[in-house]
């Protein structure tokens, strides 16, 4: 399965990205992805459908990934990909947003307590915790 996966991803990247990184004139790495552990599959992917107001680009029992600004946004079974984990353990995926408010609406409205959008000067930050206890936090630069 883990081989099926990775070649899933390998045919699918070079289309979520136009360019090449030899034509940008920049490292090679062509996106950024995060994924998140997961104890309930079916609970966590209702909860990111809602919050990204989209459907799954890959679909698996244990593997369902968000295209999100060009890069994957995945949720995995953590008996299979993070056998031994703790639940809100890992890094904290970290994502830059135009609208914090309509996120926090999604949050919200998909079941978890969403805190106030914190304002600090030059940076808006919302963080939210989803059903799995995974903090995933969004920023809007405001300029200021």
């Amino acid at each position: 399965m883990r081989r099926f996966i990775a070649l899933t991803l390998a045919a699918a990247m070079p289309t979520l990205v136009a360019e090449s990184a030899e034509q940008r004139g920049t490292a090679p790495i062509m996106a950024m992805g995060a994924y998140v552990p997961t104890d309930d599959m079916e609970e966590s992917e209702a909860f990111y459908r809602a919050l990204f107001d989209s459907e799954p680009r890959i679909g698996l029992p244990e593997f369902v990934a968000f295209d999100v600004a060009g890069g994957w946004f995945a949720i995995v079974s953590r008996d299979k990909y993070a056998p031994g984990s703790k639940a809100g353990s890992g890094a904290v995926p970290y994502l830059q947003s135009a609208d914090l408010e309509v996120l926090h609406a999604r949050a919200t409205s998909a079941g978890v307590t969403a805190p106030e959008i914190i304002e600090e000067p030059g940076i808006h930050l919302l963080k939210i915790t989803d059903p799995n206890g995974q903090l995933i936090e969004f920023f809007r630069l405001t300029g200021q």
